[in-house]
């Protein structure tokens, strides 16, 4: 391709909203165009090969798989993802919308529901299954925000592979041949990508992993333990803690005037203590019943492990006016005497002896609360945002380090969750209905684009790693009036393309050297060749990731490529 001929070109501005340096790249090298709406981007030529480049990596290894292609519609009917209980809980809430006979439907973020209603209509006995179908299809979902460009767009192209089994062994089976598939993936791309045990969210299921590339853009946080090979998502982390005073013995529990502020911090410097030794107590309306959450002054409350343990995102903190209604008062919350239907203490509650704690009166507080002996009706449970004072669950013996990351694709074990819902059965051997088991795998391509990019850049711009660059070689020709350079650059032009070479030329005229060559610095091809009155009858290579340059024969450059 010829660059004068190319629709989206460098450009020496940043956008003010481009706060990421993938953002930033993708729009200064002429990948994808500035932002139609907040999170939606079109690709221009140079973005959508390294696309396709991309989507062709992911194709040849669900192949390997057994994965057939498949395409679903964008456009959902209500009904299905009322069959499912997501047209009001999916999270973020859905693109909805309907038509003029008053229809309504949904864009898809995902596609559970139209794919498992197409096994029950198609997958009728046992032999049948297993089946394993993946498309590459556009999604849209409602973020909040989205600042990251294609990092976190609203619309965007996903790969989702989803599989079919008679059981849960099979499904077993098959879930780590889609992690090694996607370990090849990400390697392919130049990316070393980590698994991590994760959360299911909005998907659900019982079981998934995350894989994650470690950045310090990345806006995922991931406990990783230093001495073992344990990796978590912070939403699943768990983690061990020691006991802080363990050599005290335990106090009366005793009531004190404390005429202070109603947040920790405030409880914190009235008693010129550390906040470890004040205990947090947070009451939960969970669909509408009290629930009270003991957790240790320090740490803060995992609300996905409340998700979890609820089985239910139906729940909320009451506004202070409400407290009444337990015989309590805002900043003084104690579960001494709390009108609550459960108690659910958090492990770290149980590493600290004499806490303080709120009296459920205004500027009052107990002191030496032990919870084995003052609460006697608790579930001991995992519920904090485990930090770098968390030691490994797995090891146990090193401490937690909270690192950055991005994800860049999800996989998970659905079960019986959604074929359960919507009726999708077979028939076994013996004639009987059963359920179908199911598996779903997800990758943003429009993110693992950005990804590569935050991993594979320097201070001049993008080293794309051969196998996903939208050429191979960048051919440049430095010339004013001089017709034998112009006329030899063609030549060569003409020849790299007979080989089954891509090529992107800059064949520009009146644009300086210091300007082509800073092109392609920025648009990052793997491979730079050079004609100027220099090189002669030669060329000039030079790989974008090495300072080092050759002057080379065009035999010797078709033999290296």
């Amino acid at each position: 391709m010829r660059y004068s001929q190319l629709l989206g070109k460098t450009v020496k501005t940043t956008p003010a909203d481009a706060q990421l340096i993938s953002h930033q790249l993708l729009i200064r090298g002429g990948f994808i165009d500035r932002a139609l709406a907040s999170g939606v981007y079109s690709y221009l030529t140079l973005g959508w090969r390294v696309f396709q480049k991309i989507a062709n990596i992911i194709r040849e290894e669900m192949a390997a798989i057994d994965g057939q292609e498949i395409f679903l519609p964008t456009l959902n009917p209500r009904e299905l993802w009322q069959e499912s209980g997501r047209w009001q809980a999916f999270k973020p809430p859905l693109f909805k919308t309907q038509d003029q006979h008053g229809r309504k439907f949904c864009l898809a973020p995902t596609h559970e529901e139209v794919i498992t209603d197409l096994c029950r209509r198609l997958v009728h006995s046992y032999r049948n299954l297993p089946k394993a179908v993946f498309q590459i299809q556009n999604k849209f979902r409602n973020e909040a925000r989205s600042t990251g460009g294609l990092l976190r767009a609203r619309e965007f192209m996903m790969k989702d592979l989803y599989s079919f089994h008679q059981d849960k062994k099979d499904l077993n089976q098959y879930y780590p041949k889609v992690y090694q598939a996607y370990e090849k993936i990400f390697k392919r791309c130049g990316l070393d990508a980590k698994a991590v045990e994760a959360s299911s969210g909005s998907i659900g299921g019982s079981f998934c992993h995350e894989f994650m590339l470690f950045s310090p853009d990345g806006e995922d946080k991931v406990a990783v333990c230093r001495r073992c090979d344990y990796r978590a998502n912070l939403e699943k982390a768990a983690g061990n803690l020691k006991n802080k005073n363990p050599q005290e013995k335990e106090q009366p529990l005793k009531m004190v005037k404390a005429v202070r502020g109603p947040n920790m911090k405030a409880m914190s410097d009235f008693y010129r203590l550390p906040a470890w030794r004040m205990l947090k107590t947070i009451i939960y309306l969970v669909k509408d019943k009290p629930v009270a959450v003991l957790i240790r002054g320090d740490l803060e409350i995992n609300e996905t492990k409340l998700e979890n343990i609820f089985q239910t995102d139906d729940f909320r903190i009451p506004e202070p006016a409400e407290l009444k209604n337990f015989k309590t008062v805002r900043g003084f919350v104690a579960p001494i005497g709390l009108k609550a239907n459960r108690f659910l203490v958090d492990r770290s509650v149980l590493t600290v002896k004499n806490l303080i704690t709120g009296a459920n009166k205004l500027n009052f507080d107990f002191k030496n609360f032990n919870c084995s002996r003052d609460l006697k009706e608790k579930e001991i449970v995992d519920i904090a945002v485990v930090n770098n004072d968390f030691y490994c669950p797995k090891c146990k013996q090193a401490k937690l380090t909270i690192k950055s990351a991005i994800e860049l694709g999800h996989i998970f074990k659905l079960g019986i969750k959604y074929s359960q819902a919507m009726k999708a059965e077979y028939l076994d051997e013996r004639g009987q209905k059963q359920l179908v088991w199911m598996g779903c795998y997800g990758i943003g391509l429009g993110r693992l684009l950005a990804a590569i990019v935050e991993a594979h850049h320097d201070q001049k711009g993008i080293i794309w790693p051969a196998s996903v660059a939208p050429f191979q070689v960048h051919l440049i020709a430095i010339y004013n009036s001089q017709s034998a350079i112009k006329k030899f650059a063609e030549k060569i032009y003409q020849k790299l393309l007979q080989a089954g070479i891509e090529v992107l030329y800059d064949d520009r005229q009146n644009v300086s050297a210091g300007e082509k060559f800073a092109n392609a610095d920025l648009i990052g091809i793997p491979i730079r060749l050079v004609i100027s009155p220099k090189t002669k009858n030669k060329i000039e290579w030079k790989a974008r990731n090495s300072r080092k340059a050759l002057i080379l024969p065009l035999a010797k450059i078709l033999q290296r490529l």
